[in-house]
């Protein structure tokens, strides 16, 4: 989220405007919104972009008709920005070695674009630590929708019960899986201690019950 706030300042520093914290949350919120349209098969990735910016450039004072083709372009002033901050959480490394040296198989699945996710998992250093990539696009199935978590559980023949996800949207990861028949864990960084809840990925080996000596 902080590459993604950076990107955000820098979008909108080039109108002379300085990110606020209500800025900040609509910018999320019409992210949210747009990107929910992607996947429900409303809007392609490139146009969920542009209807982004469509939301967002009238709260930065940008009221002028804006073409397709500039909205583009100005998508790319975030863009660079976001992905040049790109950065693993420090709990994620430690986490994923733990994992692999206690011979469990480790995947992702996400619900961005293939290739940009893809590209961001190696540019953080966590493409040797994983086994296994699922992205919506390649599965035709977006999280919360059952499909999206048992075909990965087909992938490694195992029934969805012995599967584990975590994940940090309650609503689309935690439910989303549970309902899918696998077991399911939230992290939540910012929450007070809750049952089944993780504030740090560093947290799930000892729920698992995993020593944490992998170098």
């Amino acid at each position: 989220m902080t590459s993604a706030r950076d990107g955000v300042a820098a979008f909108v520093g080039n109108f002379g405007v300085e990110l606020s914290l209500e800025l900040s949350n609509s910018w999320f919120e019409i992210e949210r919104s747009s990107f929910d349209r992607f996947l429900s098969g409303e809007l392609n990735f490139q146009e969920q972009r542009r209807e982004r910016l469509r939301q967002f450039l009238p709260l930065i004072g940008q009221q002028d008709f804006v073409g397709a083709a500039e909205l583009d372009e100005m998508f790319a002033v975030y863009l660079r920005s976001y992905e040049k901050d790109w950065t693993a959480f420090p709990d994620a490394v430690p986490t994923l070695k733990a994992l692999r040296a206690c011979g469990m198989t480790v995947g992702v699945v996400t619900n961005g674009n293939h290739v940009q996710q893809a590209m961001k998992i190696r540019r953080i250093g966590l493409e040797s630590l994983l086994d296994l990539f699922f992205s919506s696009e390649q599965m035709g199935h977006a999280k919360p929708e059952r499909p999206a978590f048992t075909l990965p559980c087909e992938s490694l023949q195992l029934p969805p019960s012995q599967v584990l996800y975590v994940g940090d949207n309650y609503r689309v990861d935690i439910e989303g899986a549970r309902a899918a028949g696998l077991q399911a864990i939230h992290l939540n960084r910012g929450a007070a201690d809750q049952p089944q809840t993780l504030r740090l990925l560093t947290d799930l080996a000892p729920v698992l019950n995993l020593k944490t000596t992998a170098p």
